[in-house]
């Protein structure tokens, strides 16, 4: 796992529901299914874009782009400079 894709989990996780079922879950796992909901993923998108110092295009805040771990952190890298800069220091944290 990338440093992009161990933070975006650890966000992701931050964000979970009291009681959300976080054990078992991979990166391919449904947001939906661990208990991320339509305010979740606002937090979170706030907390990628401080935490990598980039923007969410809003092209890009879209069903697809919030199913997984995976596919989020997909997006992430592909909005960092070459597609695999960790957070940036001191970010959200």
């Amino acid at each position: 796992m990338n440093d992009v894709t161990r933070t975006v989990e650890e966000l992701v996780v931050r964000h979970l529901k009291a009681g959300a079922a976080g054990e078992g879950a991979d990166l391919d796992t449904p947001l939906k299914d661990r208990g991320v909901d339509s305010l979740s993923i606002a937090a979170l998108i706030v907390d990628i874009e401080r935490t990598f110092g980039v923007r969410f295009p809003s092209g890009l805040i879209t069903q697809d782009t919030f199913v997984s771990v995976r596919t989020v952190a997909s997006a992430v890298s592909g909005l960092t400079e070459d597609g695999s800069a960790g957070p940036r220091d001191g970010g959200g944290a």
